[in-house]
């Protein structure tokens, strides 16, 4: 976060005034010396990040795949060096050298090359009300979106609802690897774990669930249909427009009961 002079105009007043503004770093992140991958990301939580991306993406399953890890940072410009162990097996039949942004499109059949997905298996039971007051429990961790009207938030709730893990990012999908990345360190499982995120839900966010073993995501947003038709194929959960009492179920209606 960055404070900068702007110019405000309200109510017939043009003003100088100080503002926060959410910063936006360029990533580079290069494999055992070999593939690569870029994006951009609020410049915090870097190792969480990248432990998180690469097992939400499929590159590793344990933190014990990756034997090398170092980053620099060089003014907004971040470097990062893997070094995976000689067993992990990179498959190049997924396209590994884009993260997917938030506002592309690709194929669902190029995000699912090479998965090989596994059916969600769950005893996650909630009623209603506990996840309109988890929901509630976000609100303080609203900060810096208050502050810069820019950054997206992503949380785990632990079975019992209990907030593990936040992180905000300028990408919906980086703050989300950064939680994933998070529990991943701690050694923590992600069996009857929910992601609460304030993004949409995408496909691409779907299938990161899917793959760390989280049975749930929830979002004051909307998903996408093919973000749906994937959840119903593998019984994830899918909540949307979580706001206020309100919510929508779009997958899983059997982890949510009423008694």
């Amino acid at each position: 976060m960055k404070e900068m002079k702007i110019h405000k105009y309200m109510d017939g007043n043009l003003t100088e005034v100080s503002d926060k503004i959410a910063e936006g770093s360029f990533l580079h992140l290069e494999l055992n010396d070999g593939i690569g991958f870029d994006t951009m990301i609020s410049p915090d939580q870097i190792k969480e990040f990248v432990f998180g991306n690469l097992f939400s993406e499929g590159f590793i399953k344990n933190v014990g795949d990756i034997v090398g890890y170092s980053h620099k940072m060089r003014g907004d410009n971040i470097s990062v060096k893997v070094n995976m162990a000689e067993a992990v097996k990179i498959s190049f039949s997924r396209n590994y050298n884009v993260i997917w942004t938030d506002c592309t499109s690709p194929s669902l059949l190029q995000k699912r090359m090479g998965d090989k997905l596994e059916r969600v298996e769950t005893e996650l039971k909630l009623k209603p009300d506990q996840l309109v007051e988890a929901a509630k429990k976000t609100r303080e961790f609203s900060g810096p979106y208050q502050e810069t009207g820019a950054l997206h938030s992503a949380f785990i709730f632990d079975k019992d609802l209990n907030i593990v893990a936040h992180a905000h990012d300028v990408s919906r999908h980086n703050a989300v690897d950064k939680v994933i990345g998070m529990r991943l360190l701690d050694g923590k499982p992600f069996e009857n774990t929910i992601i609460m995120t304030t993004g949409r839900i995408t496909s691409n966010l779907v299938l990161k669930c899917l793959r760390s073993g989280i049975p749930m995501v929830a979002s004051r947003g909307a998903p996408l249909a093919d973000s749906i038709d994937v959840a119903r194929e593998y019984g994830l959960g899918v909540i949307g427009f979580l706001r206020g009492r309100r919510f929508n179920i779009y997958s899983g209606k059997e982890m949510i009961t009423s008694t």
